[in-house]
């Protein structure tokens, strides 16, 4: 009975050992997984802060473009003949007048594409760039008190162990003690047979003083389990 009494507490004890084991390794794939979390996060605002970079480069370049072709073009029709008919009569239908208003439109167009280059690098690539360094911010503080809530769990879970496996020790020793005091008292009651009245009385001090000696027991695995 014994030896199974101390099977079974070691038993639990490398249970406790696993169950520990099995935390400590949620807790390291609980800073894994955020860390995947911030590196795909940030990944993902550098090659969006990338796109709008070159999205406002190719946006200026074409607005560029676009006035290069305006004055290349303004330049001729300054030129030519028809545009001296065209600045005595300026409400006169002709392709002149059609050659201004196209290259009026192409000026505005070349405006509103480099306002969008502005827009995409002064403050989309700008914000972008702010929001990563918050994202970087926020994860070093999430893991700092990540970590801190992780050591006060592991100390407690530490402490509930100790305290577990000192009152598996105690309890295993009190249940060792009253089996060899009940194979004692059967022990003695086969050696006395029927007891007299004088014997039964010795025989009833001797089980008060075992008792007695059991509940002494009991009181040490207390103060054990207290301390642990």
């Amino acid at each position: 009975m014994a030896s199974q009494g101390w099977r079974r507490e070691k038993g639990t004890a490398t249970e406790y050992d696993t169950q520990l084991k099995e935390i400590r390794g949620q807790l390291t794939d609980q800073m894994k997984c955020l860390d995947t979390q911030v590196e795909f996060r940030s990944q993902c605002l550098q090659d969006l802060s990338e796109f709008f970079r070159r999205k406002a480069e190719i946006e200026l370049e074409y607005s560029r473009g676009l006035d290069k072709l305006t004055e290349r073009f303004s330049s001729k029709i300054r030129n030519s003949k028809d545009h001296q008919g065209f600045r005595k009569d300026q409400n006169l239908l002709s392709p002149v007048n059609c050659w201004y208003l196209i290259l009026d439109q192409t000026r505005r167009e070349s405006k509103d594409h480099g306002a969008l280059s502005e827009i995409y690098s002064n403050n989309i690539v700008l914000r972008l760039s702010h929001v990563s360094e918050d994202v970087t911010r926020m994860c070093k503080k999430s893991k700092e008190v990540a970590i801190q809530m992780q050591e006060e769990l592991l100390k407690v879970t530490n402490e509930l162990q100790t305290a577990m496996k000192n009152y598996h020790m105690y309890h295993l020793e009190s249940t060792n003690a009253e089996s060899k005091l009940k194979e004692v008292e059967k022990l003695e009651e086969k050696q006395m047979g029927k007891p007299s009245e004088q014997g039964g009385q010795l025989g009833l001090d001797s089980k008060i003083q075992r008792r007695s000696s059991l509940r002494k027991i009991e009181k040490t695995e207390g103060k054990g389990t207290a301390r642990g």
